[in-house]
């Protein structure tokens, strides 16, 4: 039998082909022998993620509340920057942190022995091992991959749909207008949704209307100073934010995690909340240096704002299917450089086209290199997974060199 390696890297690209009844076949095929009817249905509550930005730690933050109230839980999330359990957050009475490779395999092999997954989609196959670590949980939290109402995720009913902001990401896939996009993304609602800041309106008029097709509850977005249902928890939340500096588009998301706690009559001790447990979300690697895995426009906008007063080194590289042009524009008032990082992936914009866009923007640009990053500068580095993946790499084997 292959193992788990060997099987996804028999399956490719993430999300290829596509189809959008696969998933819920394979799901047909192996519920009733996994027991999955039983447990999602009736035991374990969902509580699925789906959105543009701002999935990864919206999901963690939820289930970091749902630790603290002694809850077995696992998250789902993707991509991963270097392992592919990282995927995988499991925290229960015996374990928390990432599931272990002996864990994932045999929860591999379960899956592989029943035929109909061997057509699963790499993201898929992800997906179903989920279910099986997810058995003798409470809760999953399950984050959607790029789509709505035809990903793989949305095979379980939902307790609460959380949608994260929803813009122009993927148009290849999804459709090429806000509009197209929340509708995929809206339609997957189940039993209640709960609805993130949104930049267009358009979005939360879509919701309210699905929503009331479906006959189910729609919680629209509030700010914490106004939205009564935590008026107690205000102080402690302000506390939190300044202790670990977060960012606006975090706080927004620490906000909707606990929108998405109180559904189930939960609520955050911030005052014993240790710091988010997730890579590359405006991560502080060191005091000049910010990772972020945004890599879209409303990603952009956010940066911008969180370093408007200040002039950074951008350490960047991008997909070719994204608007490069609008995202360097969007981050032309604060950015210094650019530094070039050389990423081996397919899918990475030719050189020469990138640079033929920071010429046209008026960018100063050179090629990155770790070895002459300097303490009094500061540095973003903001891009895919795979770029922030190949500076983490290289910022490693330096500190190894040096020490």
């Amino acid at each position: 039998m292959l193992n788990l390696s060997q099987v996804l890297q028999s399956k490719g690209a993430e999300y290829a082909p596509f189809d959008p009844m696969r998933a819920h076949r394979i799901y047909a095929g192996i519920a009733s022998k996994c027991g999955f009817k039983e447990h999602f249905d009736t035991k374990c509550k969902v509580i699925h993620i789906i959105g543009t930005n701002g999935k990864g730690s919206t999901g963690r933050f939820i289930t970091m509340g749902l630790e603290q109230q002694g809850k077995s839980v696992l998250h789902f999330s993707s991509p991963h920057i270097f392992r592919f359990n990282e995927r995988y957050y499991l925290s229960n009475a015996s374990h928390k942190g990432e599931v272990d490779d002996a864990v994932l395999e045999a929860a591999h092999q379960l899956l592989w022995c029943m035929e109909c997954t061997h057509e699963a989609s790499y993201f898929e196959y992800a997906t179903f091992l989920a279910l099986i670590l997810a058995k003798e949980c409470e809760y999953l939290v399950l984050e959607s991959g790029v789509g709505g109402e035809f990903d793989s995720t949305h095979i379980l009913r939902a307790d609460v749909s959380v949608f994260t902001l929803i813009g122009l990401d993927h148009q290849e896939m999804l459709g090429e207008s806000v509009r197209e996009i929340a509708l995929t993304k809206l339609r997957a609602m189940d039993t209640r949704a709960i609805i993130a800041r949104q930049n267009e309106r358009e979005v939360e008029n879509l919701a309210q209307e699905i929503a009331k097709q479906k006959g189910i509850a729609c919680d629209l977005w509030q700010e914490l100073d106004t939205d009564e249902a935590f008026k107690e928890q205000r102080d402690a939340f302000r506390d939190y934010v300044r202790t670990y500096h977060l960012p606006r588009f975090l706080c927004d998301n620490l906000h909707n995690a606990m929108r998405t706690l109180a559904v189930f009559g939960m609520k955050f001790d911030f005052k014993n909340l240790g710091e988010l447990t997730l890579r590359g979300r405006c991560e502080v690697l060191a005091p000049h240096i910010v990772l972020d895995v945004g890599h879209n426009l409303d990603g952009a906008r956010v940066l911008k704002e969180q370093f408007i007063e200040k002039q950074v080194n951008l350490v960047y590289n991008s997909y070719v299917e994204k608007d490069i042009e609008a995202i360097l524009r969007e981050l032309l008032p604060i950015i210094k450089k650019v530094l070039i990082i050389s990423v081996e992936n397919y899918r990475i914009c030719p050189r020469e086209r990138l640079i033929d866009i920071l010429t046209k923007l008026g960018i100063v640009y050179e090629d990155f290199n770790i070895h002459i990053l300097s303490q009094n500068e500061s540095y973003l580095v903001f891009g895919s997974f795979s770029v922030v993946q190949k500076f983490l790499q290289e910022y490693k084997e330096s500190k190894c060199k040096t020490n």
